[in-house]
């Protein structure tokens, strides 16, 4: 009988990835059913599966695999976690710690980016996510710097400062499309834009109804909607040389907040959900214990459609409420919509995102902190859809994408300020 050799780790590593180097039909096919953000990460490993992951004929299968695959997406923290760890000069990177959901995900940074301080004046923005948009993550940074961020990559562009400066995160929006990205604020007679395809902030004229107030901004198809919880909703194309404005009213039947229009932000949202503009809302006088109602708006008749309506009564006595113990005596707060699945909303209570199905009036799960630690709090996060090749949204600007890889964004992003010259004078050698 013979004793085999000892194999050690390394040893085992090696004959393995020789293996699946040699068999490259074995390799495609183990890399085309990763989801996106692994793949990134793997097409750092060498050379031959950065060329396999670029291929065309890989990208047009990855994507005809993984455009319908509802896995892909992911709850995002507003809160940025930030790294005090020591970080070597270069560019700075914005990375996804990824986790399925109902778990929460959040953006890891340097503190090069986002230093760790109280806001000092009125005027200051608290480094958090502002808004998603397509694999391109707007963000704000240190001293009102706002950035244009591939959390699969970690590629960050630091957009150049306008004038006036951007004063206000909430009525700042991003939009992907077709390559080519676009961050837009909302102004009182004009859509002030930067455009990754010239590089530059540029003011276009434009005539829309006047909002008592601006909550919350999203994408969708390619446009950009400013929502006022109170009265409706502005879309706009910020794509377009001449944007025009489209005004959908919320609808009618909904609760009003009884401690003032602040409170809004807790009772409604308006986002995406399966390629429909979704209205959810709770009412917390409806009846005894309160209930929650989602509406959807109809693509022929262009009206708000009720689909769901479910009194927190029916969550009560359901036998999934004995699991996690949602708070009878408390109202839950609104947090989101399943972006692929309508009927699957969340809301918080406690501190906690519970995920609840309304066509079966079942809480399915709740998570209370992200995955970097902190705890849900009453801030919902946001639903990032993933595209099918993440990898190759770029933040940069068309003129920079070939050399920006190569350089540091902040310079990149602030071309207007000065650079050192490459020649100075030698210092002189103590004898």
């Amino acid at each position: 009988m013979t004793t085999p050799l000892p194999v050690s780790a390394g040893d085992a590593s090696r004959v393995l990835f020789t293996g699946i180097r040699d068999h490259t039909d074995i390799l495609i096919e183990v890399l085309l059913r990763l989801p996106p953000w692994s793949l990134c990460q793997l097409r750092c490993v060498c050379k031959l599966w950065l060329e396999r992951t670029t291929s065309s004929t890989f990208l047009s299968a990855y994507a005809e695999r993984h455009t319908t695959n509802p896995s892909n997406w992911f709850l995002l923290d507003r809160t940025i976690f930030i790294d005090t760890a020591p970080t070597p000069r270069g560019p700075i990177r914005a990375l996804l710690r990824n986790s399925e959901p109902p778990k929460v995900s959040s953006i890891i940074t340097s503190s090069r980016m986002c230093s760790i301080r109280r806001k000092e004046s009125f005027y200051d923005q608290l480094p958090m996510v502002v808004s998603y948009s397509g694999g391109l993550i707007l963000l704000t940074g240190n001293e009102n710097n706002y950035y244009v961020c591939n959390p699969f990559t970690g590629d960050t562009f630091l957009l150049p400062v306008p004038k006036p400066q951007l004063r206000n995160a909430e009525s700042l929006g991003i939009v992907a499309r077709d390559g080519e990205y676009v961050v837009a604020e909302l102004m009182m007679s004009c859509l002030r834009s930067f455009s990754s395809v010239n590089g530059r902030w540029e003011e276009k004229p434009l005539v829309c109804p006047q909002f008592s107030r601006g909550d919350m901004v999203f994408s969708s198809g390619g446009m950009l909607h400013w929502v006022d919880l109170n009265c409706g909703i502005l879309s706009c194309d910020p794509f377009a040389s001449e944007p025009t404005v489209l005004f959908i009213n919320l609808p009618e039947a909904s609760g009003r907040p009884t401690r003032g229009l602040d409170e809004w932000i807790h009772m409604r949202y308006v986002g995406v959900s399966a390629g429909r503009l979704c209205f959810f809302d709770i009412d917390e006088d409806d009846g005894e214990s309160g209930s929650m109602s989602l509406w959807a708006l109809g693509g022929n008749s262009g009206e708000w459609v009720l689909e769901y309506k479910v009194d927190f009564e029916d969550l009560w006595e359901d036998e999934s409420y004995d699991d996690y113990l949602l708070d009878e005596d408390e109202v839950p707060l609104v947090g989101l919509v399943d972006p692929l699945n309508e009927h699957s909303v969340y809301v918080i209570s406690q501190d906690c995102l519970f995920n609840i199905d309304l066509k079966t009036k079942q809480i399915l799960n709740c998570t209370t902190q992200t995955n970097a630690g902190r705890e849900v709090g009453s801030s919902p996060p946001i639903a990032c859809v993933v595209p099918p090749l993440p990898h190759l949204v770029s933040p940069y600007p068309s003129c920079l994408r070939k050399e920006a890889s190569n350089s540091d964004p902040q310079e990149a992003g602030s071309s207007d300020k000065p650079q050192k010259s490459g020649k100075g004078r030698r210092r002189k050698s103590k004898t």
